[in-house]
């Protein structure tokens, strides 16, 4: 019997904690992917428990947001030498240094290539000269067409939306997170960004106008402070919600260990994103709420009108705190609408983002 070919995964490094769209995708396709072999780029000390998976600790440490230089050049170096691998699969934000270092690459060592577009550049970004390889993958129909339309060859191109495990719903995690964070009443839940989109000023300036007809909600911020702009974002909508007399029904919880027990405690999942530059197309965190049966509320704009695809989410304007204010209101105030919601999104999972599927 022949032996499985093997890819070569080119990533940020595949450890915990798990708190990356990109390297997720990675340790989820490695995990399910039965028909090759795969080598993944770690640490030192930490190897993905999987027979098919070699784990190269070729990273100093989990690195963050932006992998540094010097983190860059030890992947060019590794990507010069010779391996077992019949396919390179590259896996990051395009942008004009690593996509150029990729083509040289692809003059010294010519084989196969595919190149998943993790998190789409901004559109104000020409996309095609960062496109590299002989198989572009993207997750969203938005960028497929985005792609096609900047003069990539349709035949390259090939939409693979971003998939989860859907487990059976924990109807204990609810209350684990709720004791854990003092959370009390309707809980609305932003787990996003505060820079990249306007997305957490929309739910700031939402905030009063839900407290106004839905006075128990709570608000809870969980966000990755990526730069110090983000932490200056923070800052600043701390003091405008203070100066709203809202600060009181907001809870800043920044990143968690249990992002997962968090969805299940909140009653509404949003992410009110106008761009989801910086983001994965379809973020595993909304797909996560879906499949805890929370209901989500997204920005009508890009990818994530695919997510309200057979009435799987609510979509409002965006930068609209009105209409995203009355939308959370409303399904606070109508639970058989957000089971209705939260039930059509388990259908959609189980047809469209399921990893066994």
């Amino acid at each position: 019997m022949l032996a499985p070919p093997t890819v070569l995964m080119v990533s940020k490094p595949v450890v915990p904690p798990w708190n990356d769209s990109g390297k997720n995708l990675v340790k989820d396709l490695v995990s399910h992917g039965e028909r090759f072999r795969y080598r993944v780029f770690t640490t030192h000390g930490y190897a993905l428990p999987s027979e098919r998976v070699v784990s190269e600790p070729l990273y100093g440490d989990a690195g963050s947001f932006t992998p540094s230089l010097s983190a860059n050049a030890r992947v060019f170096a590794r990507l010069l030498e010779r391996d077992d691998a019949q396919l390179r699969h590259f896996f990051f934000a395009p942008n004009p240094a690593s996509s150029q270092a990729a083509r040289l690459l692809g003059l010294v060592r010519r084989m196969p290539t595919v190149q998943t577009v993790s998190s789409a550049p901004r559109t104000d970004v020409a996309i095609a000269p960062l496109l590299f390889a002989d198989r572009v993958v993207v997750l969203s129909e938005w960028s497929r067409r985005r792609v096609i339309d900047a003069g990539i060859d349709a035949r390259r191109v090939v939409c693979i939306p971003p998939c989860i495990e859907v487990p059976p719903v924990d109807r204990e995690a609810r209350a684990r997170a709720r004791d854990r964070y003092g959370l009390d009443g309707e809980v609305v839940l932003y787990a996003g960004d505060y820079q990249f989109s306007h997305a957490a000023r929309t739910i700031a300036a939402a905030i009063p106008r839900l407290l106004r007809s839905r006075p128990g909600a709570r608000v809870v911020f969980a966000c990755r402070i990526k730069q110090p702009a983000s932490r200056a974002e923070e800052v600043q909508i701390r003091e405008e919600l203070s100066a709203a007399g809202a600060s009181e029904r907001v809870t800043f919880l920044n990143e968690v260990p249990d992002i997962l027990d968090l969805l299940a405690a909140a009653d509404v999942v949003t992410l009110p994103a106008e761009s989801t530059y910086a983001k994965m197309d379809l973020p595993l965190v909304l797909l996560e709420a879906m499949a805890r049966e929370v209901p989500v509320v997204v920005a009508d704009a890009g990818p994530l009108r695919e997510m309200c695809e057979g009435d799987a989410a609510v979509a409002v304007p965006p930068n609209d705190p009105a209409a995203l204010a009355a939308a959370m209101a409303r399904l606070l105030s109508e639970p058989m609408l957000g089971q209705r919601l939260a039930a059509a999104a388990r259908s959609r999972l189980d047809g469209c983002f399921d990893c066994w599927q």
